[in-house]
């Protein structure tokens, strides 16, 4: 069935499929990561670097780890929405096929034109779905990194983060 829908959505279909791939590995890797923060508990090590080594060690500490819970987050909002972009030029593609694909000839061949419609409905699902996707484990991603920084302002006190 995949390939029947990447056979109608033509070549821009693969273009879609790296946007895809771009994506879903990002998120994947953010995934591993906020996992990872949750098993070594950066937070806890930062209250402990401010208490040894002071308050500012500790903010350059807590910016670094910021840092590395951003990491990705434009890839993924640059790239589906490019998806998007994709899918509308797959689009375009498809209803141009549909009225110039034989050569400018009176009339319209069905089959032609079905097979161009197609191309055209499948690169824009496709582009809609990596597009929403995309955005959705954005927003996730941005909200899980919003109620870190307010716990971490809870932990460490406006000494270390106003």
């Amino acid at each position: 069935m995949l390939g029947t829908w990447f056979e109608m959505g033509g070549p821009v279909m693969w273009a879609l499929l790296g946007a895809w791939a771009v994506v879903a590995g990002t998120c994947l890797d953010r995934a591993l990561y906020w996992l990872g923060a949750a098993l070594r508990q950066p937070l806890l090590r930062l209250n402990s670097l401010a208490r040894r080594e002071g308050p500012e060690r500790a903010r350059r500490a807590f910016e670094e780890e910021l840092l590395r819970a951003r990491r990705g987050l434009d890839r993924i909002d640059s790239v589906s929405q490019i998806a998007t972009s994709l899918g509308l030029f797959g689009t375009v593609l498809g209803i141009a096929r549909a009225f110039f694909g034989r050569g400018g000839e009176a009339g319209v061949d069905p089959e032609v034109l079905g097979s161009s419609l197609a191309t055209a409905l499948f690169t824009t699902i496709a582009g809609l779905a990596v597009f929403l996707v995309g955005q959705l484990a954005l927003a996730l991603l941005q909200e899980l990194e919003s109620a870190w920084i307010e716990r971490a302002r809870r932990i460490l006190g406006p000494e270390i983060l106003p």
